[in-house]
């Protein structure tokens, strides 16, 4: 970020929940701006022309910022309004005399990514020999639910888009800050992070996964790179869950990862959350419920843990949102929700 270019690139890169307002400012409600990014890999085994990311309970109008332009292969998304209350970013190709101008290669091998590779600025090999995208949103709100999906070209409907395969099994927490009642100490600061849910509504459960979070609290601001490379997020020895089966339909304790609202040190600037998502391939019963509700992992003969799906880190800074350049905002100013490493998971088409 040694140029205001790059460092508009890492902030539309980056993933933010922000709190407005300070320590002794905490008095009344408190409004979150958010930011998303990730690198997706195309695993639908096809060549896509698209990707769509779904914003429940936000709409265009929060829309701020996109990662775009001469970055990523697809350019500027289009948004729309979804008609139920949410917002579509869709990532689109352009569709020129009966054919897509543009396609995503699919990946032939599993394949993991540092969470900011793709896109013209990282892997030297992109576009071309590169079988995924980055994209990145910012919008002032705070989603109740977020969905991603790659798009093809319709058979039956040339020129149009739809989606293939099944949605990204990366749950995005939902941040709530509650104001200390003594208005000069820090707040209480909540992560939810939500089962993934039912994609077929005749179904009583959801695909079930495993979910790890680690935590860390520092005096200092979360920085913006400090996520998006991995450094100076928390490590093995700050674990906060150690494991936690997620499954929809299931009830209580497994609908979610909810660390409850905890309250920050008096001295605490952040708060920084890494959650790692694993396969779940324990046992089921007959009607898709996960039985297996300890945790197992390899070598044992019987493991419950899969392969690893992806990693997710997540951070709120206490300090007020400020936008000094040009409506960008400054990476010290943020409070980060940064999408790491995904690996291959296998997609079934979502019913729309």
């Amino acid at each position: 970020m040694k140029t205001q270019s790059m460092r508009r690139v890492w902030t539309l890169a980056a993933a933010v929940a922000l709190a407005a307002g300070s320590h002794s400012a905490f008095a009344g409600p408190t409004t979150f701006g958010t930011l998303s990014n990730f690198d997706a890999v195309n695993d639908t085994g096809a060549p896509c022309n698209g990707f769509e990311i779904e914003l429940d309970g936000v709409t265009p109008g929060q829309i701020v910022y996109t990662f775009g332009g001469t970055y990523n292969r697809y350019g500027d998304p289009v948004i729309s309004d979804t008609g139920t209350g949410g917002t579509y970013v869709r990532y689109v190709s352009k569709y020129v005399a009966g054919s897509w101008a543009t396609s995503t290669p699919f990946a032939t091998t599993p394949i993991t990514t540092g969470g900011h590779q793709f896109w013209s600025g990282g892997d030297p090999n992109y576009p071309a020999g590169v079988p995924g995208d980055h994209f990145g949103i910012a919008l002032n709100g705070n989603p109740t639910n977020t969905i991603y999906r790659w798009l093809v070209g319709d058979s039956s409907s040339p020129g149009n888009l739809v989606a293939i395969g099944s949605t990204v099994k990366i749950p995005a927490p939902v941040w709530t800050v509650q104001p200390n009642p003594n208005p000069v100490l820090p707040p209480a600061v909540q992560a939810v992070a939500p089962a993934p849910p039912k994609e077929d509504p005749n179904k009583l459960f959801g695909d079930a996964i495993w979910v790890k979070v680690f935590y860390m609290e520092s005096a200092a601001k979360a920085e913006l790179d400090q996520l998006l490379v991995g450094r100076a997020v928390p490590d093995a020895s700050e674990v906060e869950t150690e494991w936690q089966l997620l499954q929809a339909g299931k009830g209580v304790g497994f609908e979610d990862e909810d660390s409850g609202p905890k309250d920050l040190g008096a001295a605490s600037e952040s708060v920084t959350r890494r959650y790692e998502y694993y396969k779940y391939i324990g046992s089921y019963d007959v009607d898709g419920e996960a039985l297996d509700e300890v945790a197992v992992q390899a070598p044992d003969p019987n493991p419950t843990v899969g392969d690893f799906i992806g990693g997710q880190n997540a951070a709120l800074n206490l300090a007020a949102f400020d936008i000094p350049i040009a409506g960008i905002p400054e990476p010290g100013s943020l409070a980060l929700l940064g999408l790491g490493a995904l690996s291959l998971v296998r997609y079934r088409r979502r019913g729309r």
